[in-house]
């Protein structure tokens, strides 16, 4: 009997080990969080408390709102301007786009980076069913309206205004609709930003549609833009507006780009020739897509080489 107990009192030590070295770990696990000035609350928050917003994340003004954006100062410590970046459509300040890596990387080549979010028209891709139209009451042999179909129009009606008399009441208790911002108020912003910091070299960087509605700022706004710079930019409306710039225009792309816009930088290289513009120049990235993913080192090297070659080595040869 004495034997059984033993080997009784063996086995539920055996099963209780595992629970009480669970229960001993946690134990050092809140000793240690005690000591570091943590509870075990916090520490269940840490990961919480560790999301940081976006670097260089600014609130622009326009027009009485509120728009998001981002600035980073040079770290070179010789500013050499600023770089506007226009972002693509379905992308924002922050993605793994063209965008991100060149506001970060161009800081240390002396040049500060600006982006805006920009407001890009919604596009749907779902056809909608049309309603069929109805045809008249006469034509469908219809019976006219009796005097009890009147009597419970004439209640709708009267329903239906009370409901919008109550509506005007909301309304007017809400605050007016403001009228959208537009992508050249964005971009007005954005320079005044800038030129209020003293920056006079300003560069436009569009990606993809963003590389559009860079152009058309370009003609747009009063301030001098000192370059233009595409990144995977399509087909323009109308290339006679384009090839009357006289800054320097940087046409770069992938050749896995996104289908076409090998095609257009091809149409922009013909009409750029025939203009004479010798301010044009075009780069391919072999291996490139869209996004340049796996290959934004080479993009931002040839950014900064271009950059670099047309206005810093300039600056040091004065």
């Amino acid at each position: 009997m004495q034997r059984f107990q033993t080997i009784l009192l063996s086995l539920l030590a055996l099963i209780l080990m595992p629970f009480s070295a669970i229960a001993l770990d946690k134990a050092d696990n809140d000793a240690a969080l005690i000591e570091a000035g943590l509870d075990t609350q916090e520490n269940d928050n840490i990961m919480i408390r560790q999301i940081q917003p976006i670097t260089g994340f600014h609130i622009l003004t326009v027009a009485g709102q509120e728009i998001n954006a981002t600035f980073l100062e040079e770290t070179l410590g010789e500013p050499h301007g600023a770089i506007v970046l226009f972002h693509d459509q379905g992308e924002d300040l922050e993605s793994r786009g063209i965008v991100t890596p060149l506001r970060h990387e161009m800081l240390q080549y002396g040049w500060s980076t600006l982006s805006v979010t920009l407001d890009y028209p919604f596009t749907p891709s779902i056809l909608l069913a049309i309603e069929p139209e109805v045809a008249p009451s006469t034509a469908s042999g219809s019976a006219p309206a009796t005097s009890k179909d009147e009597a419970a129009s004439t209640e709708t009606a009267s329903s239906t205004n009370t409901n919008l008399a109550i509506t005007d009441e909301v309304k007017k208790d809400e605050p007016p609709v403001l009228p959208p911002i537009t992508n050249k108020q964005r971009i007005e912003a954005a320079v005044e930003f800038l030129k209020a910091k003293d920056i006079k070299r300003i560069i436009f960087i569009g990606h993809g549609t963003g590389g559009i509605e860079a152009i058309d700022s370009l003609a747009a706004i009063a301030t001098p833009i000192s370059a233009l710079i595409l990144v995977g930019t399509p087909s323009l409306a109308n290339n006679d507006e384009f090839k009357t710039f006289e800054q320097p225009i940087l046409d770069i792309y992938g050749d896995q780009d996104l289908e076409g816009v090998v095609a257009a930088i091809k149409d922009r290289k013909v009409v750029m020739k025939r203009s004479d513009n010798i301010q044009y120049t075009s780069r391919e990235i072999i291996g490139a897509n869209h996004v340049f993913y796996g290959l934004e080192p080479m993009l931002i090297s040839t950014v900064r080489g271009w950059l670099h070659a047309t206005f810093v080595k300039q600056e040091k040869s004065e």
